[in-house]
């Protein structure tokens, strides 16, 4: 039986793949400052310069765009997930602390299946780690390896409510 659904599988090999021209593309953007549309009051407030903010920090903006069909339900669902990485970070910071490896799986699979819709590939990646390891009672590994998943999770939540405010 497979842990993931062929979907969320084609769609993160999709976005991997897209990742290395869009980030090449940000970086481009922001420091060539070719941003045109910055100043125009007709232009959408989360505009070039904030997806390439979110590019160049491994938010594969576009890539999840081009999947959720446009900018308006990428932007819903990011507010949608910074409310739930941070209820998220609360429960797998109580299942660590009880080992109770089961509901840290299912957190893990929750998180990993909203980073993998937008796009947020390195949480996406060790999501998807912590949730197979937990799924088979590995606590060495959650223990050993929680530290740099709490950053990632902390980094990524502080990346999605600035470009949110």
């Amino acid at each position: 039986m497979a842990l993931f659904s062929s979907d969320e599988e084609s769609i993160s090999e999709e976005l991997l793949k897209k990742s290395k021209d869009a980030s090449a593309s940000a970086q481009e953007v922001v420091i060539n400052g070719n941003d045109a549309d910055s100043n125009d009051p007709d232009k959408d407030v989360y505009n070039k310069r904030g997806l390439a903010y979110l590019e160049v920090n491994g938010i594969k903006a576009n890539d999840a765009i081009d999947i959720l069909g446009n900018k308006d339900a990428f932007v819903s669902r990011l507010k949608d997930f910074a409310s739930l990485a941070k209820t998220k970070y609360g429960n797998l910071m109580e299942s660590k602390a009880t080992m109770n490896m089961e509901k840290y799986s299912i957190d893990s699979g929750i998180l990993k299946k909203e980073c993998n819709y937008l796009g947020i590939e390195k949480l996406f990646i060790m999501a998807k780690t912590h949730e197979q390891k937990s799924r088979l009672g590995d606590t060495n590994y959650v223990i050993e390896n929680f530290k740099d998943y709490e950053d990632e999770i902390m980094r990524v939540i502080k990346l999605v409510d600035e470009y949110l405010a």
